[in-house]
């Protein structure tokens, strides 16, 4: 499985800052020395100031030469690989462009993901989402059409990683879309917990988490392949995604979801209460 991009732009910013501060070097000395701006040099340090951006290879070497790392050496190998991988991901396409930026933002960090948790509260998170929900959901938009495209492309994570999803009930209780695509969508909720690598967990309103500590926003949590590639968590607010990078923080979301999905239903109790459900609406139909 390809690694996460946006996860080696992180350690490749890493390496390049680690070089400069061990040589001493302001931005605008390396610049002097590299011919490399010193806003792109702050750019690849520092990835999360134009997060996807794919990084100019022929750059990165300018500056590898003038950090003094021997071409062909072991670290000059290991990071010219990760901006190759850097600059990989099948949301560059043209025909992903149009999809909204939120959604490509998911896209970047989710790409290759080995392990993805979630948390979500009042509408189902686009992972799970069927195209026509996915459809009704992005009425109004001038970009349906790229905003689906994009949402089912991003669904093909499903077939390799992981995915554990904890629902608040209101996210299939409460229906944002007509009753027939809600229906078909709580048809497809249910048959996607069936598959071996995927757990859909519903948190009911009485459950007992422990603490007192509850999810304030719908968050996810990433783990990629490489354990040296650093997990990351986002969490969806009113402004868009917020990522938590900090070690500490990060653990912190792993444990609350760990926590959630321990008191919330089982595979099996989840599958009969969406089923219920699925019997409550297909009846006022």
């Amino acid at each position: 499985m390809p690694p996460n991009p946006f996860a080696r732009a992180r350690r490749l910013g890493a390496a390049l800052l680690h070089l400069r501060e061990q040589r001493g070097y302001t931005h605008r000395e390396l610049t002097s020395k590299s011919g490399v701006s010193t806003a792109v040099i702050s750019r690849l340090e520092n990835p999360f100031s134009d997060i996807g951006q794919r990084p100019n290879l022929r750059l990165v070497r300018d500056l590898l030469d003038a950090l003094d790392v021997p071409r062909g050496s072991d670290l000059w190998t290991e990071l010219e690989q990760y901006a190759e991988d850097a600059g990989r991901g099948w949301y560059r396409d043209r025909r992903y462009a149009d999809m909204g930026q939120g959604q490509r933002y998911a896209a970047i960090v989710e790409d290759g993901a080995a392990e993805v948790d979630e948390y979500s509260g009042l509408l189902l998170p686009g992972l799970l989402q069927t195209e026509g929900y996915a459809r009704h959901r992005a009425l109004g938009a001038t970009n349906v059409d790229a905003i689906v495209a994009g949402r089912l492309a991003r669904q093909q994570i499903l077939k390799t990683a992981t995915y554990r999803v904890v629902l608040e009930p209101q996210a299939f209780e409460r229906w944002p879309v007509p009753a027939e695509v809600m229906l078909e969508q709580l048809h497809h909720l249910v048959k996607l917990g069936r598959r071996r690598n995927v757990s859909v967990h519903v948190l009911r309103v009485n459950a007992q988490i422990g603490d007192g500590i509850t999810p304030r926003a719908p968050f996810t949590h990433f783990t990629y392949p490489d354990p040296a590639d650093p997990r990351i968590v986002t969490v969806d607010n009113v402004s868009g995604d917020m990522l938590v990078t900090s070690p500490a923080e990060v653990a912190g979301y792993a444990d609350l979801h760990e926590r959630v999905r321990g008191a919330a239903l089982s595979d099996a109790d989840s599958a009969a209460f969406i089923n219920e459900v699925a019997e409550r609406l297909a009846a006022t139909t």
